[in-house]
């Protein structure tokens, strides 16, 4: 059995290759490029796809908060379910970087029926969480960190109360099942077969509602598998990808750089197999010190 590295990436192209490069050691690499990037060339692309077990593709114009980033994360999991010795599956960004060496990684993951991954329930969600599937999202693929188009939603989601529009779920799931948290999740291949005949079968509705959702992503997986009994009993609940998001816009963590490395040290030990987000300049002194401290082995 082999691990599958699914990377969704708009540039960079020598952090990706690099990424490509590592884990494809012992695993497969499937990568979805952003098909607005003019930073990653359709060269580049071929480039990966010269690398065994590497997988590259454009397929979606990916806009932050909107639904086609998780267009391109299904299609990445299709393509990776469709390798038949893959056993587990990590979702990665290209501003992502190992902790541990490729070797190690297939030691604690293969054979893991584990899935890795953060939630918050209904009861603990905020008035901003809530606005997110409450009114329908008008502005569902345009890239929401636009000041601007946010507030034309804010006002558009206003406009919805006054009317009385307000959803209480998305497609068939009530809000009180729901659950959030983020989308870069670590699961076994099961897992990951139950997540696509669920939005193609039974939760064809509320893969279709998600559409009109802001930040869809962040409601996908956590609300499939926290609904299902046999996977919520396997759900460890934690981030597996170290973060530092003070600092940063509240959306996205900060770039991190040579002074995180005793974080990073401390959270390699914690059992955070990656962190994120490196920077190909302003992270490459820690880049090499991961390497020479974890990976050169």
């Amino acid at each position: 059995m082999k691990q599958a590295y699914l990377i969704t990436a708009y540039k960079d192209f020598d952090q990706l290759y690099e990424l490509a490069n590592f884990f494809s050691e012992t695993a497969y690499v499937l990568i979805h490029v952003d098909a607005k990037s003019k930073s990653i060339t359709d060269a580049e692309i071929e480039i990966l796809n010269r690398i065994p077990g590497c997988e590259a593709f454009r397929s979606q114009v990916i806009r932050w908060g909107s639904f086609t980033h998780l267009e391109a994360i299904a299609e990445l999991l299709i393509r990776a379910l469709k390798k038949e010795d893959v056993g587990y599956l990590h979702l990665l960004t290209g501003e992502d970087y190992p902790l541990f060496s490729a070797k190690e990684l297939d030691a604690r993951f293969l054979g893991s029926d584990k899935i890795y991954m953060s939630s918050i329930p209904f009861g603990e969600f905020t008035d901003t969480v809530r606005v997110r599937y409450r009114y329908v999202n008008l502005m569902a693929n345009r890239n929401l960190k636009n000041k601007f188009l946010w507030l034309l939603q804010d006002l558009a989601g206003k406009l919805q109360e006054l009317l009385g529009k307000v959803r209480v779920s998305i497609g068939n799931v009530p809000e009180s099942r729901l659950f959030k948290g983020l989308v870069y999740i670590s699961m076994p291949r099961d897992a990951a077969a139950y997540v696509i005949r669920y939005i193609a079968g039974e939760g064809a509705s509320f893969w279709k509602g998600l559409k009109t959702c802001q930040v869809p992503e962040e409601f996908f997986f956590q609300t499939i598998l926290l609904n299902h009994e046999a996977f919520r009993d396997r759900i460890e609940d934690q981030e597996l990808r170290y973060m530092d998001w003070a600092g940063g816009d509240g959306a996205s963590p900060v770039y991190l750089g040579s002074d995180s490395f005793d974080n990073i040290a401390k959270a390699r030990e914690e059992g955070k197999c990656f962190a994120r987000k490196f920077h190909p300049y302003l992270s490459a002194d820690l880049r090499t010190k991961i390497k020479e401290t974890y990976l050169s082995l």
